[in-house]
């Protein structure tokens, strides 16, 4: 009975040394995190050291302040405009007479515009030249889009970080005044508009 009772006793006392080796191994981790504060000073310190490469990277990653237009007034041909996350360039503006099955009326020609779409969003962006985009005059005339093979359109689906580039005519008369190339998502606010010359 003797030895049973030494032998449970000796495995007792083995699990509470364990025990109290493991709690002591817990402890310097804990001490860890004060020793790198007491390097910097405070906590404070030590984040804002953190934060200014960061800061770096983003306006390096950004294009330059200038570059970027806000929604609802009207950019140039060239300009580029963050709408929601779909980040969009105007890249040109062309004349075109279509192809061998399509030209435009007498006294119109197709307007062409290149556009480059970036999805700065966390969802697929879907492009429709015919939706999505529009052309309009002084007159508040919306014009149409024909179809024809002289253009690579624009319509397609955009992955996050995904770009899309393509072309949308227009048929419009040649002497027209005042168009303007405008973006827009009837469930989000505002339009990109774009001044087309």
């Amino acid at each position: 009975m003797n030895k049973k009772i030494m032998l449970v006793s000796a495995v007792l006392f083995s699990m509470l040394l364990t025990a109290a080796c493991s709690s002591n191994k817990a402890d310097p981790p804990a001490e860890t995190p004060p020793a790198v504060v007491d390097n910097e000073g405070t906590d404070q310190t030590g984040a804002a050291e953190e934060e200014p490469p960061a800061e770096t990277s983003q306006g390096e990653g950004q294009p330059a302040d200038g570059e970027t237009k806000p929604i609802d007034e009207p950019a140039a041909v060239g300009d580029t405009v963050d709408y929601h996350g779909a980040v969009i360039t105007l890249n040109g503006v062309r004349d075109s007479e279509g192809d061998e099955y399509l030209k435009p009326q007498p006294g119109h020609t197709f307007k062409v515009v290149d556009i480059t779409v970036k999805n700065n969003g966390q969802e697929p962006l879907v492009i429709s030249s015919a939706l999505s985009f529009s052309m309009t005059d002084s007159s508040d005339l919306n014009y149409t889009v024909p179809i024809t093979d002289d253009v690579k359109m624009l319509d397609g689906t955009i992955p996050p970080g995904g770009e899309l580039t393509g072309e949308i005519p227009y048929e419009v008369k040649q002497d027209v005044q005042g168009l303007q190339l405008s973006y827009g998502d009837p469930m989000k606010e505002g339009r990109a508009i774009w001044a087309v010359e």
